[in-house]
């Protein structure tokens, strides 16, 4: 029977299944693009005469889809009930179309009004899909989040995600499907074997501004890297919106041009204060060296007199 029910989830390539799980980390994660779509089968659900779709608490606005009809769209939201009778087998297909970095969070489904019968899930939706090709700028507001999709052309064995060339500041390392570490974390789509894997840094500040770098290895000495560049500031005004990419062609894989403020990009009426000061110094100076030599020349003259009297 197992081997059977084994066949049949296979034989649904549209959408990837799901099923009840007590923790967090038995959990399935899906990483997707934004914009993307996103059809998940939650399937041996406890029977039941609704068909409910929801993300978080399942309360008030995070209950996406809740009837009693087998079929049903909500905005972007969709669900659709079938079963297998002979297995006692009941699911629940859903679906989020045209998927935004907002919809990252924890979902459930489920046939009865009881969530601790529902399957979960995990979804992270990432900002942009980067390539070695482009150079990536990002341009973001403090206490916002990144989180980016890396693109290989092959599946590492080893993936690191560092600040600056992976020297010696290396933020995560996993050999696995995912890690985490405070506010940072590295995580693959569905399998280990994917040449894709996200990276994803919360709440930012000022101090995470700077250039990131995704690399990808494998046993057999291959390297290859994915080169970002992150700016956290308050104004945002003439770069980019907090959720819009920027790119510059002429990049290579190998590097990215970092662009930094210059350490002399200070206010204006610092700067003419600090001239104004400047000038009345050197001033004072002069006059003061004027002076002397006026004293010094009066001097002089005095003694000549004196010799002439002789």
């Amino acid at each position: 029977m197992h081997l059977l029910m084994s066949s049949l989830i296979l034989l649904m390539p549209a959408s990837f299944q799901v099923r009840n799980s007590s923790s967090v980390d038995e959990m399935n994660h899906f990483h997707r693009v934004a914009g993307e779509d996103l059809s998940i089968t939650c399937y041996g659900l406890s029977s039941g005469t609704r068909r409910i779709f929801c993300r978080e608490n399942c309360e008030g606005e995070n209950v996406l889809v809740n009837t009693t009809s087998k079929k049903a769209i909500n905005g972007r939201s969709s669900v659709e009930y079938f079963e297998r009778a002979h297995e006692k087998s009941f699911n629940l297909s859903v679906a989020v179309s045209n998927l935004t970095q907002s919809d990252s969070g924890l979902y459930r489904c489920g046939l009865v009004d009881n969530t601790a019968t529902y399957a979960k899930f995990k979804v992270v939706v990432a900002e942009a899909q980067l390539d070695g090709n482009s150079d990536h700028h990002f341009y973001k507001e403090p206490g916002s989040w990144l989180t980016v999709a890396c693109s290989f052309s092959f599946s590492g064995t080893k993936k690191y995600f560092c600040r600056g060339d992976c020297g010696e500041d290396v933020l995560l390392y996993t050999d696995g499907v995912r890690a985490q570490s405070g506010r940072y974390s590295i995580g693959h789509g569905e399998s280990a074997k994917s040449n894709i894997f996200y990276v994803t840094i919360k709440n930012l500040t000022r101090f995470d501004s700077g250039q990131y770098r995704c690399l990808s290895y494998l046993n057999s000495g291959t390297i290859s890297h994915v080169d970002f560049h992150i700016n956290v500031s308050d104004d945002t005004s003439g770069t980019t919106d907090q959720s819009r990419l920027y790119q510059n062609n002429g990049a290579t894989s190998g590097g990215t041009s970092v662009k930094t403020s210059p350490p002399w990009d200070l206010p204006l009426i610092v700067i003419v204060v600090a001239l104004a000061v400047t000038v009345i110094l050197l001033s004072a100076a002069l006059l003061v060296s004027c002076r002397r030599r006026s004293l010094q020349g009066e001097k002089t003259t005095n003694t000549l007199t004196l010799f002439s009297l002789y």
